[in-house]
């Protein structure tokens, strides 16, 4: 953990210093946004803006007009009015709402597409946490810059310009006086509005990046910090301006009247609060702005997206569909390198024919003729439409097995077929790819789920599943990568038969390191068929011997004579040993519960669902946040006197008898307080952030492995949380916290006002209106914090989506899914959607309710105070003071309270959960070395999947590993190997037995001690965006990888791992940045480098999971060589289906149905002539490899 911190330190360095941007006119910025609105505009959505402008700039006017009230000591239209705004706010806050949705639902759509487009080196280029930060944060800004946002905007400029009118109606040379500070403002929210729409846009650039490797590592690494500086300069700007308006207004209005030319102090009044309406709304109009300047910043990134025209669209309709089609392919002359690394060439001049219905093998690909046609003149869906592929690393979607596999039949003619006969092809292709046995053995069947990225079933699952989805659809073409890596001998070899079978009317082309796998092949490059090339004695002979299997005396039968058992002699006994208990459930039982503070998430059973959003009170959790933040308390000390002066000014008007110069001392005293106000705030926000940023990715780490199996816990969900929480936990810190308390200090301070000026208009007021507006801001409040979490889950379903399906794209292109992908996208937003709309229509009538009801309580407060005013107990100044101090807003954070407050609980909650294995302490270090001790002992371990408990992946199974020794361990798919891994890491603890590491139990060691004393490959490897350097120094604790002698450990562990000559290679050679995921390699390459990163740290015990799949035989001899000849006392442990990898091990273990049934040696365990040699059988296929 603190490797990766240390590795994203200079992207939380980015993030904290982009505050200092290049002014620019805020206007260009906008042009995004309001793109949006018109490109995707409808008809119906043009009417209802249309409507919605109408009602917001009457809604605007309507507040000024209560001023010629005043002014005309006329209180029987203030209900009137109140009534009147209600409607026009509700009108306006719905039509924009609804507009609104359907544009940002418009949007996210066009914004897939146009990355279903785009080709995939532009994919591979962007970084994997991209789409889901864009749809879950960036379409959330451009939504929330499209929906009643809009009305209010143009409710506040309508004020503004109403307020102005209504003053120079009333007395013209007062407000002239008056207008002089409307230059200031403007100025003031030009600047500021150009600052801040750089600083969101370097911020929102920051964000995707920081989500990029945050989704690269699957929650594994520290996230950036980004400052969030909007409308915090333009609202000290406007506040200074405001009262300094007041100031001039009464010097030049008391002037007026002296002079006689007011008619009464009645203008004045109405001058005054027509320009205190006006500059309030304009001092709203900035910060309002903020969130069209992020609208407009997330807006921009996403078109340049929406706007990059590929050069390979696959839902282009142009290009030739021929009707008959063979097969044949021809490459001529081609020269390719990755756009990545355009010095780097891949193919020079290669030149090479495929003939039609023939199997090939081929170290590379790439093509230029296909069935006599050149490729740039296809239509390319209709190409990729004849194409089957079988990826090294086959990717599977988050769904059912029989989804998965039907995929394979979108776009062809039976994919309209009724659903029963689908079911039948769907399992006719998994039984020829041999994956129809453990499927049957599933609680579900093939309505199993198979987990983010099918990470709930073993590498061979998931492989069989993917050849059954490219052969299901019949293919003339079919392009199969390392299609058999992932396969033990004997489901190989099965396998193998199937596409023996299925490829014999096809053109077939193999790429493969496993030689097995291509000896039917009717011609292999460097050319020829299997046996011509082993007479040859060349290149491929070398191959073949690197990877003979010797078995001892006697070797192999082979031949028709075989002993080998037929395909039909045993099924596949693979139980599926990684399926998660929650997924293999159907969806109505699953009842995920929220954790107790000490409570276990070891069984993935924490899920953060509504419960756990609503465990702590809004108070609680505040009190928690401040609690914590001890070290930022001086600043938070400042902030509130900062924000209580703020509040505290306006009562304090009324002991300035309306003095113009005690204004202007008012409007200093203000800027200096809002300046602390954005200052002290602002700051501790961005240290609360930062720290939350990074608690949050803790908590996340410390959840045991089972968690990020279970639904709602995958890569994009995490990383779009780990967004969006701590950014709206900082949206609330910020300025918004200040105005709350600035809000409740001016609501009691002006009630305390009220009460000592005039106490019997102050108490009516205060017990007949403020109850009645605090109630309705609290219940508003409320409904939000349950609309948002609803909102938030909805969302986020389709933003993990989204995020899958690019992750995936070489997948989707294969199986041309592009338009299935809208199709599914489109559909969960219109679920999404249309749920919050009719939420909105229901919120915005409350929402009204709630903005309207001061004009109520300001009927029922003018209604009292002018009947004390015609009685003589009240004059015209007392009323004044009074019913303008009772005159007042109580919740104006509402939508930043709820979310915050979301937030917060999924942030706290998670920080409280405790993981009983990766928060275990214990014993440091190991007791001293005894030869004689064992390295590794399992005594009658039993784990089972809580979900499964009569189908144990491992039952009573008890071995021994001496110390120093080269342990393999071998069995078919399911037979418990992966399972004996994870125990061997601590993922799980088993259900009974015990493991004990040179003697103590694993249960009593400190699991981080434990770990740092392992070196892990596994079979999918992960590397991160950044130099190779940086990715095997990942490997290595910090002090380690600041020693002086580094480089040469570096240097030493890429030599035993084959690739230091490779690296050397390279233009920029250690400093070279491997790409998102390590896209720039080759999947031996990055199974290399993981070996480097494991060799590096020196481990004690060296845990191999088919950890040389993705190299080919020379690379893997010479691995497997150096690690041999560099034991240093080290035991390996090593996981394999390719027995050439185990071959040389000290002893074999022998795994089914997670018992233990063989045990010994190769030579040994051949003249056995057990289960191991019949997988060594299957694996040498029918040729004469047994080589002594």
């Amino acid at each position: 953990m603190a490797e990766l911190e240390e590795k994203l330190r200079p992207a939380v360095a980015s993030a904290e210093t982009t505050t200092t941007p290049n002014p620019k006119n805020g206007a260009s910025r906008l042009s995004p946004i309001l793109r949006v609105h018109w490109a995707y505009s409808t008809r119906l959505d043009h009417t209802l803006r249309v409507i919605g402008l109408v009602a917001a700039i009457g809604s605007g006017v309507l507040p000024p007009l209560m001023t010629v009230i005043f002014g005309a000591s006329n209180a029987l239209y203030l209900f009137y009015l109140f009534l009147g705004r209600f409607a026009l706010v509700y009108i306006h806050s719905t039509c924009f709402g609804v507009a609104g949705i359907r544009i940002a639902r418009a949007f996210r759509v066009d914004f897939i597409r146009a990355m279903v487009r785009q080709d995939v080196s532009f994919i591979d280029q962007c970084a994997p946490g991209t789409v889901s930060s864009t749809i879950s944060n960036s379409a959330d800004m451009v939504e929330n810059g499209s929906t009643e946002k809009v009305g209010n905007l143009v409710q506040n400029v309508a004020m503004f310009v109403a307020a102005f009118v209504v003053a120079f109606v009333q007395q013209w040379k007062l407000t002239l006086a008056v207008a002089t500070t409307v230059p200031v403002l403007v100025t003031a929210f030009v600047v500021t509005f150009g600052l801040d729409a750089k600083i969101e846009a370097e911020i929102l650039n920051i964000y995707n990046n920081a989500a990029g490797l945050v989704e690269e590592a699957l929650s594994s690494v520290r996230v950036v910090t980004a400052f969030n500086a909007s409308g915090k300069l333009s609202r000290n700007a406007d506040f200074f301006t405001i009262y300094c308006a007041y100031a001039l207004a009464w010097f030049f209005g008391i002037k007026l009247l002296d002079n006689g030319e007011i008619g009464g102090g009645g203008q004045v009044i109405t001058v005054l609060l027509a320009v205190f309406l006006g500059t309030n709304a304009a001092s709203t109009i900035a910060p309002g702005f903020g969130d069209f300047v992020k609208a407009s910043a997330a807006a921009r990134a996403m078109f340049e997206v929406i706007d990059r025209k590929s050069e390979i669209d696959p839902l282009a309709e142009t290009g030739e569909r021929p009707a008959q089609f063979d097969g044949s392919i021809e490459l001529r002359n081609v020269s390719f390198a990755y756009p990545s690394r355009p010095s780097v060439q891949v193919l020079g001049n290669f030149s090479l024919a495929f003939e039609a219905a023939k199997v090939r093998h081929c170290p590379t690909g790439g093509s230029i003729y296909v069935g006599g046609h050149d490729v740039a003149g296809l239509n390319l869906r209709g190409l990729r439409g004849r194409i089957g592929l079988v990826q090294q690393e086959p990717v599977l979607f988050r769904d059912t097995i029989y989804n998965n596999v039907v995929h394979g039949l979108y776009g062809t003619p039976v994919d309209d077929l009724p659903e029963h006969e689908k079911r039948e092809l769907v399992r006719q292709a998994c039984i020829q790819a041999f994956a129809d046995d453990f499927i049957q053995e599933l609680p579900q069947k093939y309505d199993t789920k198979v987990g983010d990225r099918g990470g709930l079933l073993s590498g061979g699952q998931k492989q069989r599943i993917a050849i059954a989805r490219s052969v299901i659809s019949n293919p003339q073409i079919l392009l199969l990568d390392e299609a058999t890596s992932a396969l033990d001998p004997t489901a190989e070899r099965k396998v193998q038969a199937s596409l023996d079978n299925v490829t014999k009317s096809r053109t077939t082309i193999m790429i493969a390191h496993k030689l097995s796998t291509v000896q039917k092949a009717d011609k292999i490059v460097e050319q020829g068929t299997h046996q011509q090339l082993l007479d040859r004695k060349g290149v491929y002979h070398e191959l073949v011997n690197a990877q003979a299997l010797h078995a001892g005396q006697g070797g192999i039968e082979t031949g028709e004579n075989s002993k080998s058992p037929s395909i039909n002699d045993r099924s596949d006994e693979a139980a599926v040993e990684n399926i998660d208990p929650a997924l293999s459930k159907p969806a109505t039982k699953q009842r995920p519960q929220a954790p107790d503070q000490d409570q276990d998430t070891s069984n993935g059973n924490f899920d953060e669902d509504k419960e756990i959003s609503r465990k702590l009170s809004l108070a609680r959790c505040l009190g928690v946040i401040v609690k914590e933040q001890r070290h930022v308390w001086p600043i938070f000390l400042l902030g509130t006197i900062a924000s209580t002066a703020a509040g505290g000014l306006f009562p304090a008007q009324a002991r300035g008898d309306f003095w113009a110069l005690m204004y202007f001392v008012f409007s200093l005293g203000v800027l200096v307080c809002y300046l602390g106000v954005g200052f002290f705030w602002n700051i501790a926000a961005f240290h609360l952030t930062r720290f939350y940023r990074l608690e949050y990715f803790d908590a996340m780490l410390r959840q045991n492995i089972s968690f990020f199996d279970t639904r709602g816990h995958g890569a994009s969900e995490m990383t779009s949380r780990l967004s969006l929480h701590p950014q709206r936990l900082q949206n609330l810190i910020s300025t918004n916290m200040a105005l709350m308390i600035l809000t409740l200090v001016n609501i009691f301070s002006c009630l305390l006002l009220a009460i000592a000026m005039g106490w019997k208009l102050g108490l009516v007021v205060v017990a007949g209106g403020m109850p009645i507006l605090f109630g309705a801001g609290y219940y508003r409040l409320r409904v939000e914090m349950s609309n948002e979490d609803r909102l938030s889950q909805m969302y986020a379903e389709s933003a993990r989506f989204a995020s899958e399906a690019i992750g995936a794209i070489r997948t989707v292109s294969s199986l041309t899914l592009e338009n299935k992908v809208l199709d599914s996208f489109r559909a969960r937003l219109e679920e999404s959607s249309s749920r919050e709309l009719r939420s909105k229509m229901a919120a915005m009538l409350r929402n009204a309710f709630a903005d309207s009801l001061n004009l109520a309580v300001a009927s029922l407060g003018f209604w009292y105070g002018g009947k004390l005013l015609s009685e003589g107990e009240y004059d015209t100044r007392t009323f004044f003071i009074v019913f303008m101090a009772v005159l007042m807003d109580p919740i104006r954070v509402a939508s930043y309270v709820s979310q915050a407050h979301l937030a917060a609980n999924h942030i706290i909650s998670l920080r409280r959960a405790r993981p009983l294995i990766n928060t275990s302490t214990g014993l440091l270090s190991l007791p001293p070395h005894n030869p004689s001790t064992p390295a590794i002992e399992f005594r009658n371990v039993t784990f089972t999947y809580p979900s499964r408990p009569d189908h144990p992946a491992l039952h009573d199974l008890s071995l021994t590993i001496p110390a120093g020794a080269f342990v393999g361990i071998v069995g078919a798919s399911g037979s418990g190997k992966s399972t004996l891994m994870s125990l061997l890491l601590r993922f799980h603890d088993p259900t009974a037995g015990e493991i004990l590491v040179t003697g103590t139990p694993l249960r009593a060691l400190d699991i981080h001690a434990h770990r740092a004393r392992l070196g892990l490959v596994s079979q999918e490897t992960m590397l991160f965006a950044g130099p190779v350097r940086d990715n095997i120094l990942l490997g290595l604790p910090d002090a380690q990888a600041d020693a002086a002698d580094v480089q040469e450990r570096v240097e030493k562990a890429c030599r035993a791992a084959d690739i230091h000559e490779f690296i050397a290679g390279l233009p920029d050679r250690y400093a070279t940045d491997v790409g998102n995921r390590g896209v720039g390699l080759s999947g031996g390459q990055r199974q290399r480098l993981a070996i480097a990163r494991a060799l590096v740290r020196e481990p004690g015990l060296l845990l191999f999971d088919e950890a040389t799949s993705a190299l080919d035989s020379a690379s893997e001899a010479g691995v497997l060589k150096a690690i041999e000849g560099d034991k240093k006392g080290r035991t390996t442990v090593s996981v394999a289906h390719r027995l050439s990898t185990v071959k040389r091990c000290d002893v074999i273990f022998v795994l089914e149905r997670g018992r233990l049934v063989e045990m010994g040696g190769h030579d040994e365990l051949v003249r056995r002539r057990g289960q191991y040699w019949e997988m060594v059988v299957a694996q040498a296929g029918e040729s004469e490899v047994s080589m002594k």
